[in-house]
């Protein structure tokens, strides 16, 4: 949560300058946040984040010149909200048209909206795509924290709102899809190289420095950990291997004797019994210049069939040990 905390924080502080890019992030908060009231046709958008206020307070007057009323709610669970009303109808309804945006009651939602045009309507230099992504995401984005796992998903309330998002999304080059949930729609997306790409995309710096960081620890841990998880496997494999050997050179000192086995056969026991746990580069290495790693694993695996002839009269073998 802190991390998504930490990114809207970081965007509250970019106010655009232009009239595209302000249009665009305004209608976004409109669009996710706003409602008409039935009561007196006064337009009102709902926030739980103080530092959004100063946004919308900001794009209202730069657009339509427009003083907004702003006013603290506390709910019955004590979580505090905000909301920004413009009071004027006539204000509200001008606001609306210049928009393109209509107050729907479909399935008796009395402040519900709709979105009349569609995406290529909506990309014209009236609006900014790059600024209405960054205003849907201080609206209803969240981006979980990197170090626990890579999600970042924005929350709408019809598959409509969805779509638009996903679509404009699609033509700056990212991979997002749509789920249903909780009587919501979500547009997300998992894959780190992408959450960092959005982020670059709505003009984060510090966020998305802190996000590399991580990237870039997590894949040095996940490096270590795979290099150590395959050097303690290798080690199992030498010890088991290791010890399977002590095991035949046992049974074929019992019923041979190591002077009664070729000198080459003796060389190679010899320097298993001093060093049991070696691996075979170690053994050939302790041998010198007179034996190949090759060398020393053939004359281990003679000693190995030697002593299976024992082990099969006596109808023992070594998984039965």
């Amino acid at each position: 949560m802190y991390f998504s905390s930490l990114v809207k924080q970081e965007l509250s502080r970019i106010l655009p300058q232009n009239s595209s890019e302000q249009r665009g992030e305004l209608l976004a908060f409109i669009l996710m946040r706003g409602s008409v009231r039935q009561s007196d046709k006064a337009l009102t958008l709902i926030l739980e984040n103080p530092v959004m206020i100063k946004v919308v307070y900001f794009l209202f007057k730069k657009v339509f010149e427009l003083e907004v009323d702003i006013e603290s709610i506390k709910k019955r669970n004590r979580k505090k909200f905000y909301s920004i009303t413009v009071a004027d109808p006539v204000k509200t309804k001008a606001i609306l048209e210049n928009f393109l945006l209509i107050v729907d009651l479909q399935q008796g939602k009395l402040y519900y909206k709709h979105l009349l045009f569609d995406k290529e309507g909506f990309l014209s230099s009236r609006f900014s795509p790059k600024a209405f992504i960054r205003g849907i995401f201080l609206a209803e984005g969240f981006v979980n924290d990197p170090e626990r796992m890579y999600h970042l998903e924005i929350s709408c309330s019809t598959q409509h709102e969805a779509k638009i998002i996903r679509d404009i999304l699609k033509d700056s080059s990212f991979s997002v899809k749509i789920s249903f949930w909780q009587k919501r729609w979500a547009v997300y997306m998992k894959k780190s190289e992408q959450i960092f790409e959005f982020l670059r995309f709505i003009g984060v710096q510090r966020a998305l420095l802190n996000f590399q960081d991580i990237i870039a620890r997590k894949d040095i841990l996940n490096t270590v950990n795979r290099l150590v998880n395959c050097e303690t496997a290798n080690i199992d494999k030498t010890v088991l291997s290791a010890s399977r050997q002590l095991f035949y050179i046992n049974i074929v000192k019992q019923h041979t004797g190591l002077e009664k086995l070729p000198p080459s056969l003796v060389q190679v026991i010899e320097a298993r019994l001093e060093n049991p746990y070696a691996s075979i580069r170690e053994l050939a290495d302790i041998l010198g210049n007179d034996i190949s790693k090759s060398g020393v694993f053939h004359r281990l695996k003679k000693i190995e069939q030697l002593a299976e002839i024992y082990l099969t009269k006596e109808n023992i073998s070594y998984k039965s040990v």
